[in-house]
């Protein structure tokens, strides 16, 4: 009995040993005064659960460090990897409350990095895809992991969602209100995810198509919902992917469909400046000063460029 009291001892001297190494550890070479908590609470474990707390946390440094769940498959987000970033228009309000990705992923502290690019993804992301995928780029293998991971849910989630919707529309009657109501709600749903360029170049490119065919069906059964937000995501799409053929054709439509509108004039100026048919360019100019709409500052910026 006297013996096992002295191994009992013993445990505890080493035991009490370790926790204060481990702070004495952090104290001189650590010096993180963001987790200061966090040391000492591992600390004070440690003490009061003698040896059970030091392998505990030893188990799960070397989990974290070393063990690797699975390689996932990155084939569909190496594309992403080289495109630029896509110039979708910010949500001031929105990144007020969160910590910019590049911001994120700069800082040369891992953990902190890591800690950094979950808050990002437990957001609300849906408008930050793009940005998200400049996380692929990362130097800490886990960082771009989490953001492989993430953006192949996400793509995941849109093939998936695309596939029901499409079979769900073409159980019913074109001729039909609701059927009708489905595609267009299907067409902002695309466009939504098409505008933030996160798919490979196939996928993309076959997406867009997808995107006019069921402009198409309107166009020919029910023109009238064809509405300009409907036109403009159509046509920026087309001209993103050079379609140039389809997109003067829908610019077109779009005109003489919505002869009062601004957008159609801007689209088709854009159309016409990325084919590099000035030309063409000027003839729209000369309509949309005929006609009796105030141009806005965007547009004023393309004349600009082009009369340089």
């Amino acid at each position: 009995m006297m013996h096992s009291g002295y191994w009992f001892l013993i445990l505890l001297i080493l035991n009490t040993l370790t926790a204060l190494l481990y702070l004495i550890w952090y104290l001189v070479f650590k010096q993180d005064k963001d987790n200061r908590i966090q040391y000492i609470m591992h600390t004070i474990v440690m003490i009061l659960c003698p040896l059970v707390g030091p392998l505990y946390f030893l188990l799960g440094f070397l989990k974290y460090h070393f063990m690797k769940l699975g390689e996932r498959d990155l084939s569909d987000v190496e594309f992403a990897k080289k495109r630029q970033v896509s110039r979708v228009k910010a949500d001031e309000e929105r990144e007020r409350n969160i910590v910019p990705i590049e911001e994120a992923i700069s800082i040369s502290d891992q953990e902190k990095k890591r800690e950094n690019m979950l808050n990002v993804l437990l957001g609300e992301t849906d408008n930050s895809l793009a940005s998200i995928s400049v996380a692929l780029d990362s130097d800490d293998s886990e960082v771009a992991h989490y953001a492989a991971s993430f953006l192949q849910s996400k793509m995941d989630e849109f093939r998936e969602h695309v596939r029901q919707a499409k079979l769900s529309i073409s159980s019913k009657d074109i001729k039909d209100e609701e059927c009708q109501e489905e595609i267009k709600i299907l067409i902002g749903y695309m466009n939504h995810t098409l505008k933030q360029n996160i798919l490979t170049s196939i996928e993309q490119e076959d997406y867009v198509h997808q995107m006019e065919a069921l402009c198409e069906q309107l166009y020919e059964n029910a023109r009238e919902k064809l509405e300009v937000t409907d036109y403009s995501f159509l046509l920026q799409r087309l001209i993103e992917q050079k379609f140039y053929e389809e997109a003067e054709k829908w610019a077109e439509r779009f005109m003489t469909q919505y002869p009062d509108e601004l957008k159609p004039y801007t689209l088709c100026m854009k159309l016409y400046f990325e084919m590099e048919q000035k030309e063409k360019f000027f003839e729209v100019l000369d309509k949309l000063r005929a006609s009796s709409i105030v141009i806005d500052n965007q547009t004023l910026e393309l004349i600009r460029i082009v009369q340089r």
